[in-house]
């Protein structure tokens, strides 16, 4: 319960002279801050309002003593600011509310102090992360933080509260489950109203298998999957029909919080569900909330950590693992309650080769040696060729119960198209470039161009990178020509993500030139015609409320950029066009329907593809794109193929981060290796 740690006392000691600061900003905007006597250190005039607010004045007579008042205001909510930073870094207070909710008073409000004490750091990770974002799109309003900040941060709230709710936090009752049939669905529906509906289930699936889902993007494996876990119904306002039974309880009328006992979850993005600090505490969360002794809770952690081959890691904070560490972690916090039904949804999004066959024999052995119930909803099947026992495919609105053989002919690589002899690929804005000079590509093909300019397009020269104490990325050098599509390999933790970052906005003069540029002393407007990132998640580079404002935002950041000329602006959408033109669409008419939606409805899929065209709107002379596969089916990953292919001509070239040996192997003419934050073998060339 008790620990030292300095970082929420530093955020804290942050805010406190932040409100400071806006505190005293307020008093000189409304009245000037000249309240009492000394010397007057600037004269503003003041300005009364009309109408309504004929009341209120602004500015005024600046003095000392106004300031120092002004701030002598504001310091008892400064002082209660580090009074809770000072509390955070000294207590568990996460774990104090969690012992909350077994019993006590707290019980019924104990899941919103443990969401409102999360929210906080997530508030101020948002703020970071959306500060990079703004940097990566050219944006400069400080207007453009609030959506993607709120939003981050409402994110981070409701997983960690669907986290709980699936771990058994404030449950008032203790539900046993019958190991005999762990699912059974009879002449089930799920809808969520007019925009998704799957019909007629009947799926029953036995004691120690492992059943995979697989289906298009957007098809419902995770609907399907929180059907389940009860998370369908009773948090994300799904509506059922029908009959579903999980280890003998009703779906239906069971919360999640009810089967915590038997049911063990490991969502999507394990990071955004943690809800503790520690490795230790989140593998025992589930336990700790129904109260069990400390010693028991430990022992079954150590026993857990050591099943998964983790026990290294069971005294490292959250913060400090990579993917697939948390991958792992994720799935002993839902092992640690012996769970009858195990649901995984995409575990190997995030892997490297080694993590995936980690991942895959653990969840494996715990099917056919521990006899759990496993399903697991996952676009990369061929891991689980030889260990699955069912595979579940969703397809129009149906599922369809089919054996390995019949699976794997239907997940054959779909062919990427041609752009230069592709029809949608012609009605690309002229000024954007065309496809000429491309070399064709086709997954399990690879590509070459036939003559390389003797001139590097761009110079990487010793670019190194710090994250604290750790060295993320060691003097890195290379150098990309026009035309190239380059992969980045290398496993979890490797500095892939770092490299990439720092390429786009390098901290320091001569360790990046493109075309001649060197990037650190262009500035934001027009750095992306230089080099643009599309990082991993792609969600922080959407700053509006319909994908039509991102499309019209992008085209007046390139027209402010491209000032000298007629901007698209005065022309046609620019950025709109490139969207319909990478999903497949002949005009910007036939994307309408997308057009308006908010950005975050958008499948995996199409995300991808609208920021791609935001970057690529600005004509990059070096498209850069962090695992542009993470969690797209066969036909979105062929549209991103195609998309790639359009920013690589004769004064372009891509350079993209990837775990995807198919994907890189089909597209990438180069393929660079890091390991430990270095280059760990010269380039290979791939002829």
């Amino acid at each position: 319960m008790l620990r030292l740690r300095l970082a929420p006392l530093r955020a804290a000691a942050v805010l406190a002279v932040g409100f400071v600061l806006l505190r005293v900003v307020y008093r000189v905007v409304f009245g000037g801050a000249g309240a009492g006597a000394g010397p007057l250190l600037l004269n503003l005039p003041q300005l009364r309002l009309d109408g309504p607010f004929s009341h209120i004045t602004l500015l005024g007579p600046i003095t000392l003593v106004g300031l120092g008042n002004a701030a002598l205001s504001a310091l008892p909510v400064a002082a209660v600011i580090v009074f809770f930073g000072l509390l955070n870094a000294v207590v568990n207070v996460q774990a104090l509310f969690a012992r909350g909710a077994g019993r006590g008073p707290l019980r019924a409000i104990s899941r919103s102090l443990v969401i409102a004490w999360a929210t906080f750091p997530a508030l101020l990770e948002s703020v970071r992360r959306v500060r990079v974002a703004r940097a990566l799109r050219g944006e400069r309003s400080i207007a453009s933080l609030l959506v993607p900040v709120f939003e981050q941060t409402i994110e981070r709230a409701l997983a960690l509260a669907a986290s709980m709710e699936t771990r058994g936090f404030a449950a008032v009752r203790v539900i046993p489950g019958v190991c005999e049939t762990p699912v059974l669905l009879a002449d089930a529906s799920l809808d969520f109203g007019a925009d998704w509906h799957l019909d007629e289930l009947n799926v029953t699936l036995e004691p120690g298998t492992l059943t995979v889902i697989v289906g298009a993007t957007g098809s419902g494996k995770t609907s399907l999957l929180h059907s389940m876990s009860g998370l369908f119904q009773h948090f994300y306002d799904g509506t059922q029909h029908g009959r579903i039974d999980i280890a003998g309880a009703d779906r239906a009328l069971t919360l999640p919080r009810d089967t915590a006992g038997f049911v063990g979850l490991v969502a999507q993005n394990v990071r955004l569900g943690f809800a503790a600090e520690s490795v230790h505490d989140e593998i025992g969360f589930a336990l700790a909330v129904r109260n069990v002794a400390p010693t028991i809770v430990h022992a079954r952690v150590l026993e857990v950590a050591a099943r998964l081959q983790i026990v290294h890691l069971v005294d490292r904070s959250i913060d400090q693992l990579s993917a697939g560490e948390a991958s792992l972690v994720a799935i002993a916090a839902a092992l640690v309650n012996s769970p009858i039904l195990l649901l995984v949804d995409e575990p190997l999004a995030d892997l490297d080769t080694a993590a995936r066959d980690r991942v895959c024999t653990v969840l494996g052995q715990l099917a056919h040696e521990a006899g759990v119930c496993v399903v697991i909803a996952e676009h990369n099947t061929r891991e689980f060729d030889v260990i699955a026992d069912a595979w579940l495919q969703i397809r129009r609105s149906r599922v369809h119960q089919l054996s390995s053989a019949e699976i794997q002919p239907k997940l054959v690589e779909i062919p990427v198209p041609k752009p230069a002899d592709s029809p949608s690929w012609g009605r690309i804005p002229a000024s954007f470039g065309s496809a000429s000079g491309r070399a064709a590509a086709a997954p399990g093909a690879t590509r070459s161009i036939a003559t390389m300019p003797a001139k590097p397009l761009a110079s990487i020269r010793r670019l190194s990178v710090r994250h604290r104490t750790d060295l993320a990325v060691d003097d890195v050098s290379f150098e990309v020509q026009a035309g190239d599509v380059i992969a980045l390999r290398g496993s979890n933790g490797a500095g892939k993500s770092s490299l990439l970052r720092a390429i786009a906005l390098p901290m320091a003069a001569d360790t990046v030139i493109i075309a001649g540029h060197d990037v650190h002393s262009l500035k934001r407007r027009t750095r992306r015609q230089s080099v643009a990132l599309v990082p991993e998640n792609v969600d922080d580079l959407l700053f509006a409320i319909t994908v039509a404002e991102e499309c019209r935002r992008a085209d007046r950041r390139l027209h402010l950029a491209q000032s000298a000329r007629t901007g698209p602006e005065h022309g046609e959408p620019v950025t709109a066009a490139l969207f319909a033109q990478l999903l497949g669409f002949d005009a910007i008419t036939d994307a309408a329907h997308l057009l308006e939606r908010h950005p975050r409805d958008l499948s995996t899929g199409e995300r991808l593809c609208l920021v791609m065209a935001i970057q690529l709107a600005a004509r990059p002379a070096l498209l850069l794109v962090d695992e542009p596969t993470r969690g797209l089916d066969l036909a979105a990953r062929a549209l991103v193929s195609a998309a790639l292919l359009t920013a690589t001509d004769r004064t372009s070239a891509v350079l993209f981060a990837t775990h995807d040996d198919d994907f890189s192997r089909g597209l990438a003419t180069r393929t660079l290796r890091m390991e430990a934050g270095r280059l760990s073998s010269p380039i290979e060339v791939l002829s």
